[in-house]
This record gives structure tokens, C-alpha cells and sequence, in this order.
């Protein structure tokens, strides 16, 4: 009995170290092929374009961007032929149009073609919303739009959008689309710029402008394997990536994991922390967590924040349990270093774009009662309708810089209103919103009816008195000033009525001289005054001054032209 139960013990313990043997044999054979596997797959590499960086990755690895953002516009592309993408902007266009905005008003503000060689291209701002914050107590009512672009060329459409926008921002999508560049799927630029897939938004560009893009990649035969770069132009301000993993892993996922790597490491030039962690999950799969971090400038665009990340042991099923790793520690380890290591600054030379080149202001434009005027020409009121008249017109001249006024309402008369010369009017309780239509400058033309002049403030031994020495010219006094009917002019120049359908325009005062009241015309009635005959009142304004000059004829005199 005692021989056979020894004979027994001496088979099991055959079979143990067989199997032993069996499974170090299996596993070394599959560590082998995994490392031939990562070495192959380092040995064929391919750069990838991502903003401003270039990476190398595994030659079989397929590669999508998406989140990218250039100044606050999300870009989007798509393949789509011309005759498609005319048919997606005459839908586009008739979609936005067939609603009003939430102020009641017509949903679409502008619809603006871009001409381009070789491309077509059209701009919407729609949408305006109206809402409110709170500051010190008191609400402070704010409007934005909604700016989208689409242009198309060589077979693809790019689209940039940004929602809760000012109308303002709309020469900066029509600067990216013009600075759209395209470019072969695996080709890399050699012009300076932001690399897109398959195409090149080219410099010049604002130095604090934002940009963002972030890439992912997958590797055929390896489908638990993913991998994401994500370069941010701005200052990382949190925790690092060091203390950010320590206090996110919980003491039952530390005593399940080792930590393979935790330190400083620099790569291309970037000042970065990298993080590697092997883990056991819970239903005894072994997986990889590699990531690499940069903390980025706040001021300079060729210094971003990065982050390189690469797992294993994903389940390719969303929502799905951890799967085994299908390298090992050796091979992922080789495939990551490759990897990490490839990231540099494309070098070309920035060019950089002027921060006081200032952008025109295109047709169609709108901007609201109170803002200062971004553009000298014509403007038209968008409140009146066909019973509503605006005090001034509906269509008005107002100079660049000028605020811009709250439409004054004039409802039809009654009967009794006419019989008594009386005209009824009031302000809307929304802000006007003005529409440029008109870039031309006017024509300077005499009043029809005497202005008001400014009266002498002072005698002549004060030295403010008009004609003395200290009333010719005040450099001292800043362009843009205002002074108010009644005050002592401050210096003597052009000075232009702040009231846009005041008759006076831009006049030239001395220093010391009172400013007048600015003069408007009336229309005349059948009752109160003799039929066709204007009749003018004068009220308190604000004057504004534009140029410093001497008085008209004199050596050092200006004209409003100058101005």
C-alpha cells in the first residue's frame, strides 16, 4: 500500500514539473514573439503631423484627429464633393432662416459668401442670445451669436463653429478659412502653420491665440491597445501628472499594481513627467498604463501642454471588463519608448502676425446700441417695420468710434396729434441693433438752418479767450475726449456732435470757448408753422474731439477730412 501511494506521489510530482516546464516554455515562446512583434512594429514608423508637433508612430497604426480648436472655433472636415457642399449650404441656410432668434428678430444676421481659388466658402452668424450675470448685486445683461464657416476645397469641407460668440470675432473664421491649406493624407508641410489631417491652417497667426488637437490611434491585430496625443497651447495651472495619479489610486488598486516608472523626463526639448504602472485587475488580467505630461507656457505656442498616453488590457467592447494584455512588459515597454521618444517641434520658422494690424469690418455686421462703431459708413436700424419711422432715418452715417445710439421711435400720428403739431415717440426696451450696409464716406454739406456757435467763456488777458496764444492747439488734450454744451473746450481742434442725426457733424472750436448746443432739424407740419419751411431746436450734446488744429486758416489748421 505505502509503494503505491509512493508511486503515485512521484507521477504528480512529474506532472507538476512538466507542466511547470510546459507553461515557462509557452510563456517564454509568447514573450519572444511579443518582443519580435514590438521590434517590428518600431522598426516601421510614420510621422504624424499634430499642430505644431510631429510623432512617430507603428506604420500599420490608423490614425483620426478630432477636438480640434483654433481661437475658439471647433474644426470640424468631411469629404464631400462641390455639388454636395453647395447643397449643404443652400439646406444650412434655409434651416437657420426658417426660425426667429429668442429676441423675436430674424434668425440669420448675415450670410456671407468667401470667395477663395480654387474653393467655396460661406459664413453664418445667427442665433443671438440674450442672458445675464450678476455683478456687485446688479445684473449686467450681456448678447453673443452663434459664428459658423464652411468652406470646401479639393474634395473636402472644413468647418469652424463657435457658439456664444460676438459678432465682432467674424474676421478671425474668415481669416482661418483663408489661411486653409491642403495638404496630401501622409504628406508633411513644409510651410510654417497648424497641421490638421490632411490640411494646414498656414501662419502668420496671433501669438496667445488658442490651439488645441488632440489624436488617436489604434493598431490593427492589437485591438486592446490605444493610444492618444493631445497637444494645449496654455499653462497647465493644476497638480502635476505625478501627484494627480498617486491621489487618484485607491489602496486596494496600489496593492494590485507596480509602478515601473515614476519620474522627470525631458523629450524633444519638453520638460515633462512620465508615470508607468502595471496592474492586475480583478478578474487576474495584466494590463499597462504608459503617460508622459508637460505643464506648457502661458504665453508662447511653441511651448504647449502635451500629453502622450498608451494602455493595454482595453476591452475594444465599450463598457466591457479589462482584457490581457496582448504585449508584454518588455515589448510595451520598447513599443512606448519608441514612441514618446519621437516627439519634437516641427521646425519651421513662425510667422507671426502684427498685434495692431486691425481687421475691416465686412458688410453686414451688427452691432448694438452702446458699442463704439467698428466702422465709418452707413448703418441701418433693424427695429423699424412698416409703421415705425427712427428719429435721424432708419439708415444713418456714424464715424468709426462713435457710440452708437439707441434708436428713438416714432409711431404713426393721430389725428389730434396732428391737429396739436405733436409727434409721439419712445425707445424699445431691447438695444438696437445697427447693420452696416454701407462703407462709403459722406459728403460734408452745408446745414440747412444756422448752428448753434460757441460763445467766448473768458477775456482775452486769461488766456483762454478765442484767438489768444494758449487757444491755437493743446496737444496735452488726448484724442477721443469729450466735453459736454456749457464746458470750456479744453483744446482747440475739430470736434465732432456725438448725436448721429445732429446737423452740426464736426466742427472746429478754440480752446476756452463754451461749446455749444448741437442743432437738429424738425420736420415741418401743416399746423404750427408755414407749410415747407424747416424749423430747427437746439439741445445740450456731448462733443467728442477727433484732431488737433489750429483755427481754419491759419498755419496749423485741419479739416474734418483729416480726420
Amino acid at each position: 500500500m505505502k509503494l503505491a501511494v509512493g508511486k503515485c506521489a512521484k507521477w504528480l510530482l512529474a506532472l507538476v514539473i512538466a507542466g511547470t516546464v510546459g507553461f515557462m516554455y509557452v510563456r517564454s515562446v509568447h514573450s519572444s514573439q511579443d518582443t519580435r512583434k514590438a521590434g517590428a512594429m518600431s522598426d516601421k514608423m510614420k510621422t504624424v503631423c499634430a499642430g505644431r508637433l510631429l510623432i512617430d508612430l507603428p506604420e500599420i497604426a490608423q490614425v483620426t484627429m478630432k477636438m480640434v480648436n483654433l481661437d475658439g472655433f471647433e474644426v470640424t472636415w468631411q469629404e464631400e464633393t462641390a455639388s454636395q457642399f453647395s447643397r449643404f449650404i443652400q439646406e444650412r441656410e434655409v434651416k437657420l432662416g426658417s426660425s426667429l432668434n429668442m429676441l423675436g428678430r430674424k434668425n440669420i444676421e448675415l450670410s456671407k459668401e468667401i470667395r477663395e481659388p480654387g474653393s467655396l466658402g460661406r459664413v453664418f452668424v445667427h442665433s443671438r442670445y440674450r442672458g445675464y450675470e450678476m455683478r456687485n448685486d446688479q445684473r449686467v445683461y450681456f448678447e453673443t451669436v452663434t459664428i459658423e464657416g464652411h468652406i470646401n476645397r479639393n474634395g473636402v469641407t472644413h468647418s469652424f463653429h463657435s457658439e456664444g460668440d460676438d459678432a465682432k470675432r467674424l474676421p478671425v473664421v474668415i481669416s482661418l478659412m483663408g489661411q486653409l491649406v491642403s495638404q496630401t493624407k501622409d504628406g508633411l508641410p513644409s510651410a510654417p502653420g497648424f497641421c490638421l489631417d490632411g490640411a494646414l491652417i498656414a501662419d502668420p497667426f496671433d501669438t496667445k491665440r488658442h490651439e488645441s488637437v488632440t489624436v488617436f490611434a489604434t493598431l490593427p491585430g492589437y485591438p486592446d491597445i490605444t493610444l492618444a496625443f493631445w497637444t494645449n497651447t496654455g499653462l497647465h495651472q493644476g497638480p502635476g501628472l505625478i501627484e494627480r495619479d498617486e491621489a487618484a489610486t485607491d489602496a486596494l488598486t496600489r496593492a494590485r499594481s507596480r509602478i515601473l516608472r515614476s519620474g522627470v523626463r525631458t523629450i524633444g526639448g519638453f520638460a515633462g513627467e512620465e508615470v508607468a504602472v502595471r496592474t492586475t485587475e480583478l478578474n487576474f488580467s495584466t494590463n499597462f498604463s504608459f503617460a508622459w505630461e508637460t505643464g506648457g507656457s502661458a504665453d508662447d505656442a511653441f511651448v504647449p501642454r502635451l500629453l502622450l498616453e498608451l494602455d493595454t488590457g482595453v476591452n475594444p467592447r465599450s463598457g466591457g471588463k479589462p482584457v490581457q494584455s496582448s504585449l508584454n512588459e518588455e515589448a510595451v515597454t520598447r513599443l512606448w519608448d519608441r514612441i514618446s521618444s519621437s516627439v519634437r517641434l516641427r521646425l519651421t520658422r513662425p510667422v507671426e502676425v502684427a498685434q495692431s494690424t486691425p481687421l475691416a469690418s465686412p458688410l453686414g455686421i451688427y452691432v448694438e446700441a452702446g458699442k463704439r462703431c467698428p466702422q465709418s459708413g452707413w448703418w441701418s436700424c433693424s427695429e423699424p417695420n412698416d409703421n415705425l419711422a427712427v428719429l435721424g432715418g432708419q439708415r444713418q452715417y456714424f464715424c468709426k468710434g462713435q457710440k452708437l445710439p439707441q434708436a428713438l421711435l416714432l409711431p404713426p400720428q393721430s389725428l389730434w396729434q396732428k391737429v396739436r403739431g405733436l409727434q409721439p415717440s419712445y425707445e424699445a426696451s431691447t438695444r438696437t441693433t445697427w447693420k452696416l450696409v454701407d462703407k462709403r464716406e459722406r459728403d460734408r454739406i452745408s446745414s440747412p438752418v444756422p448752428l448753434a456757435q460757441a460763445s467766448l467763456a473768458a477775456q482775452t488777458g486769461s488766456g483762454n479767450a478765442i484767438d489768444s496764444a494758449k487757444s491755437r492747439v493743446q496737444p496735452g488734450v488726448p484724442i477721443g475726449c469729450v466735453a459736454r454744451t456749457g464746458m470750456q473746450c479744453p483744446a482747440s481742434g475739430w470736434w465732432r456732435c456725438e448725436e448721429s442725426h445732429a446737423l452740426d457733424g464736426t466742427r472746429w472750436f478754440a480752446a476756452g470757448a463754451l461749446l455749444p448746443a448741437a442743432t437738429f432739424k424738425i420736420s415741418s407740419t401743416t399746423f404750427g408753422h408755414p407749410f415747407g419751411k424747416a424749423q430747427a431746436i437746439q439741445r445740450r450734446s456731448v462733443w467728442q474731439l477727433v484732431r488737433h488744429a489750429g483755427a481754419p486758416g491759419s498755419r496749423d489748421q485741419g479739416s474734418p477730412a483729416d480726420v
